[in-house]
């Protein structure tokens, strides 16, 4: 008996660390009602403001439409944990959001991702600010590889370029080898001067055979707020 015990206390039967912990990362895929673009923008900012002020958990969202179709919208979401995340479906800006919800959107897809590198500054947004979503599908044999090499490269590019805000990549959890980008930058010219460094070409030059499509959706700012308390995911 005493054995037994000795070895169900033993670390090798302890329970697993609690996974809970990890920062979590959504984006929706939502269809905007005909007529109703200025509803979603208005309930989006009204939203976003009050999670990301008023929320300890909620550390971005980010509500951005296609450029060339204003009726596709995305939301990016960025909690510290599971448990903030849960906490905000259960607050009074949420469930606003819910009820006003079915007249604004016909559609509300939820993409659950696996975050990799998450990394941003605190961003205060105008006319200028821009953002990016691309959406990189690597073959699988060269996950691992493909990583190794774009996360050096992100967080090499928030540490030494000023007008490089964001930096997110996660990978979706029903389909590990589809990689998700979310990018904000302070300028077009300080995306274009980013373009041009010397590890962004590495990083082209090294994964130019590792993905079979890269779709750079075109996207514009709806309403940005960030509480600018990620330094860096995974930590380093």
């Amino acid at each position: 008996m005493l054995l037994i015990c000795i070895l169900i206390y033993s670390p090798v039967f302890a329970e697993k660390p609690d996974t809970q912990d990890k920062p979590v990362m959504n984006i929706f895929d939502i269809g905007v009602r005909p007529d109703r673009d200025k509803d979603f923008d208005d309930v989006a900012t009204q939203t976003i403001s009050a999670s990301v002020d008023y929320e300890a958990g909620t550390l971005a969202m980010y509500a951005l439409k296609r450029r060339d179709n204003s009726r596709q919208a995305f939301m990016v979401e960025l909690y510290e944990n599971e448990r903030a995340y849960r906490k905000h479906l259960n607050t009074d800006p949420y469930k606003a959001f819910a009820a006003r919800a079915p007249d604004i959107i016909d559609r509300k897809k939820k993409i659950t991702l696996e975050p990799q590198f998450l990394g941003d500054k605190h961003i205060i947004p105008n006319e200028r600010t821009i953002n990016n979503l691309v959406i990189v599908e690597v073959k699988p044999e060269f996950q691992t590889e493909f990583k190794n090499i774009v996360l050096p490269e992100m967080a090499e590019s928030l540490k030494v370029e000023k007008g490089v805000l964001a930096m997110y990549a996660a990978t979706d959890l029903q389909t590990p080898n589809r990689w998700y980008f979310y990018e904000v930058y302070a300028s077009e010219e300080d995306y274009q001067l980013h373009r041009q460094t010397p590890y962004f070409r590495d990083y082209l030059r090294q994964t130019a055979h590792m993905s079979t499509s890269k779709n750079a959706i075109p996207v514009k700012l709806v309403f940005l707020r960030n509480k600018g308390a990620i330094k860096q995911y995974p930590h380093r």
